[in-house]
């Protein structure tokens, strides 16, 4: 690639000569045409491919495709789910690109304590002001057969231990199911359920859900509001890698989470 240079003139507190510094600038001049990128990197050869075959494909489908996506995002939904290559969001919801907001991440884990996570939380909430938030784990999770052995994956660990932890808090439950892939499945749902109820505990989710309660309240200050009202709502749901189904898990938030509001609520009583 051709390096090119420029002078900066740098001013020293110290010194009063200027000094010449040489800058190596990138070059962003010398883009490949999808010709050039094909024999430049072979390895993409089927990427690209695929690339322009779906530009197709959303064009015959809609002329307006692509005019549409370049428009601001304003997706209704943010999608937690796990980094397997077998659970494309998009595709196992139905929905076209700028519809949904993703994270994904080994075992669909939502930590309290992960920046990660928690920046793509408050973005959506706060900035997209998405209205449903979505958890999917799915069968056949590696991580959840991982967290379910005596092993250690070395760094892995301290990620998957997290959903050891949710073995833990059901542990009388799990421990009296003697089929093991029952047990996995089990495993599977609960952990779904425990993220949905980690979202439900975070200051940006509770602070919108009473946001619009004021909303409501105010608008119309001798209605009932219903939970279903508020928003973000949670969801959690569970993939079948083998026959595509997603199915809902229940959550049943003021039995789990609403007996230790005293704990675990951001929000002062009159409010």
């Amino acid at each position: 690639m051709m390096r090119r240079t420029v002078n900066v003139v740098a001013r020293h507190n110290v010194f009063k000569h200027a000094r010449a510094i040489h800058v190596d600038r990138p070059d962003l001049t010398n883009k490949h045409s999808i010709v050039d990128a094909n024999d430049k990197h072979p390895h993409l050869k089927g990427i690209l491919a695929g690339n322009l075959k779906w530009v197709e494909q959303m064009k015959s489908d809609d002329a307006e495709f692509f005019d549409k996506l370049a428009q601001p995002q304003k997706p209704r939904y943010l999608y937690f789910g796990c980094s397997d290559s077998r659970v494309p969001a998009n595709e196992i919801l139905g929905l076209n690109p700028g519809e949904v907001f993703v994270h994904r991440n080994i075992g669909n884990q939502v930590p309290g304590n992960d920046l990660n996570v928690l920046a793509v939380l408050e973005y959506a909430v706060e900035h997209l002001k998405v209205t449903d938030i979505i958890v999917v784990g799915h069968y056949d999770c590696g991580a959840v057969r991982a967290a379910n052995k005596r092993q250690d994956l070395g760094l892995l660990e301290n990620w998957l231990r997290l959903i050891r932890d949710v073995y833990r808090l059901h542990k009388d439950y799990i421990d009296l199911i003697s089929d093991d892939e029952t047990k996995h499945l089990t495993l599977v749902e609960l952990n779904v359920v425990e993220q949905c109820l980690n979202l439900y505990k975070t200051g940006v989710v509770q602070r919108r859900r009473n946001e619009v309660r004021e909303e409501l309240k105010a608008a119309n200050p001798n209605k009932r509001i219903q939970q279903e009202e508020l928003y973000p709502r949670i969801h959690g749901l569970v993939f079948n890698p083998a026959d595509g189904i997603l199915k809902t898990l229940p959550v049943n938030f003021k039995q789990r989470v609403g007996s230790l509001d005293h704990i675990y609520s951001l929000i002062p009583k009159n409010k």
